[in-house]
């Protein structure tokens, strides 16, 4: 059962977002992991490629969006790490500046915007080279995965954050 949701996830993140697993989820958001570190998504596409039953063509043009995706969200990710930072250096030992923080937090929201656009772009990309019957699957694992309590993007902050 555990290898079945872990294989859904990766499923169901790839369609959806193509690099939210490999951009990675940490205190503040998006932007946690490095290129290399966590979940990659060559495991997400060989998952893919098993449940969807995706021809060779297909692993290849799945493989060329993600890494694409990938490429195009670099500098955004490296901003939002530093956003991360300047975040906590402006909250560090109890310190709270809300004109700072809240300039901090428009332009990570901004940021997280930019990457929801660059990851449903993917997903666009990613069915048109589906199959109907491989989208309708596709759409099944993801409603599946949203019953289970998972959702697309940043998890929420955690308490006290």
């Amino acid at each position: 059962m555990r290898n079945r949701i872990l294989v859904f996830a990766g499923i169901a993140v790839l369609v959806i977002g193509a690099t939210v697993l490999a951009l990675g989820h940490g205190r503040f958001g998006l932007g946690q992991h490095k290129r290399g570190e966590g979940p990659g998504h060559g495991d997400m596409l060989e998952h893919m490629a098993r449940e969807l039953n995706l021809t060779d063509a297909q692993k290849q043009q799945v493989k060329a969006i993600m890494d694409a995706a990938e490429s195009s969200t670099e500098a955004t990710r490296t901003k939002l790490d530093d956003i991360r930072k300047q975040l906590d250096a402006a909250t560090a030992n109890g310190q709270f500046d809300e004109t700072q923080v809240r300039d901090l937090a428009n332009q990570r929201a901004q940021l997280e915007a930019d990457m929801m656009v660059e990851h449903l772009r993917a997903k666009s990309k990613v069915f048109s080279i589906l199959t109907a019957e491989q989208r309708t699957k596709a759409e099944e694992m993801h409603k599946r995965f949203e019953r289970h309590g998972h959702r697309p993007g940043p998890p929420p902050p955690p308490p006290g954050c």
